[in-house]
């Protein structure tokens, strides 16, 4: 028997913006799943497992009836994606994913099923206290019953979270009670395999006693990769396929501040309702995009740090930010926010090396997860700050924009410490487009 296992999409398409997480390349899941599912194809499986974080809802409008459709029309698009597929897929839900709207796409399926000689059995569990996962009501009832009663086939278990290891510190990726699941699964000799997601790193493919687990790494980060397990009489073995390959051609990118240089105002006092764009930035980077750059927004955000607004926010703001794009056709490569500083009152964003600009951390985590050459790119804002971080990552050129805190930066700043200086971010488009 041959297992496709592939986890963790963190998709958006008609969703909003992109995960919090920058490295999770939300939007640009619909194509690259549909590259997996072509790699699948060649695979011939008996099955294929998805399981779980198909979408990344935001949890701010897990109870909003916009979010929840426009969420629904994007579980649609992964089913929809594996719709050629001839073999039968196992779908679960993750922690980042609907409950009810994914009953409502992918409810007409099973949950327990015959493939290959062996029975299937999804279970489809939630987080409670402290984020921890726990097998509840109707599905601790099902997985107690599937290993008492006289049904003689081999069994697989798919979960998205965690059996083992049991994965508990710092984000609970673990089942709270990991333990009595594990040592019920290893006292009954027909279990063989168990598969979950949810924790991104994943686990390659292990024993214990006569059981095999794994947990797939998440597709939703680079390289993009799934798994094949083969079943056969001598036990499991395990491939995994890495969907970008090693030589990729290179991208050149445009590196962009938000506040200032996008948007008129520091979004974290007005929040999304009030965020809005500076008049032409949607054109500009549709030129700039047009030209074949890649644009990543990358913004300080210590004010969480400090204590001033959570995460949630920032991610709430640059969905605004996504959307307001959206209605022009722009859509950005990625956006990616740092937190940390000496003076965060926070102790997880406290830090005497903050990854916040003028370091270039964050245009090094695009360039790595986006493929970028830092060489033959730009960074615009209107910050010393910007410039300098421009200058670390070793970019082509620092823009300095009259917009925002510009004036007072250009005021402090050296002769020629930025590249270019331009009134506001379309004069900053149109030089780069002229240099080329």
């Amino acid at each position: 028997m041959k297992i496709a296992h592939i986890s963790d999409f963190h998709l958006r398409h008609h969703l909003p913006g992109t995960s919090t997480i920058s490295r999770r390349l939300s939007r640009h899941m619909p194509d690259l799943i549909s590259q997996a599912v072509d790699r699948i194809r060649r695979e011939s499986p008996d099955l294929v497992v998805v399981t779980g974080d198909l979408v990344d809802h935001p949890f701010y409008g897990m109870h909003d009836a916009k979010h929840i459709a426009l969420g629904e029309k994007d579980l649609r698009l992964v089913r929809g994606c594996f719709a050629t597929l001839t073999s039968p897929v196992a779908w679960l839900y993750g922690n980042h994913d609907h409950p009810d709207s994914f009953h409502r796409v992918y409810g007409d399926l099973p949950d327990d099923f015959h493939v290959a000689g062996h029975r299937v059995l999804l279970f489809f569990d939630d987080e409670v206290e402290g984020n921890f996962p726990q097998r509840m009501g109707t599905q601790r009832e099902r997985f107690l019953a599937a290993l008492s009663d006289d049904d003689p086939r081999p069994q697989i278990h798919l979960q998205h979270y965690l059996v083992s290891p049991e994965r508990t510190g710092g984000y609970p990726h673990a089942y709270r009670e990991a333990g009595s699941l594990k040592a019920a699964l290893l006292a009954d000799s027909r279990v063989r395999l168990v598969l979950s997601g949810h924790y991104h790193k994943g686990d390659s493919l292990f024993r214990e006693g006569h059981v095999h687990f794994a947990n797939a790494p998440a597709f939703g980060e680079p390289p993009h990769p799934f798994r094949i397990y083969t079943i056969d009489q001598g036990g499991v073995t395990q491939t995994e396929i890495h969907l970008r390959p090693a030589d990729m051609p290179m991208r050149r990118a445009v590196f962009l501040d938000r506040d200032g240089t996008v948007s008129p105002a520091p979004a974290y006092r007005t929040g999304p309702e009030c965020f809005s764009l500076l008049p032409g930035a949607a054109e500009s980077l549709a030129k700039l995009k047009r030209a074949g750059y890649a644009l990543v927004v990358v913004s300080n955000q210590t004010a969480v740090g400090q204590g001033y607004v959570t995460t949630e926010t920032v991610g709430a703001v640059n969905d605004r930010m996504a959307a307001l794009l959206g209605l022009s056709g722009m859509e950005l490569d990625g956006v990616y926010c740092r937190y940390g500083s000496p003076i965060a009152v926070l102790p997880e964003h406290r830090t005497d090396r903050p990854e916040t600009k003028p370091s270039p951390a964050m245009l090094h985590a695009a360039a790595e997860d986006l493929n970028l050459d830092l060489s033959v790119s730009f960074m615009i804002g209107d910050r010393k700050s910007d410039v300098d971080a421009g200058r670390n990552a070793g970019c082509r050129a620092s823009i300095l924009v009259r917009t925002g805190s510009g004036p007072a930066a250009l005021a402090k700043m050296s002769p020629g410490h930025a590249d270019f200086v331009a009134d506001d971010l379309s004069a900053a488009a149109d030089w780069i487009l002229e240099i080329g």
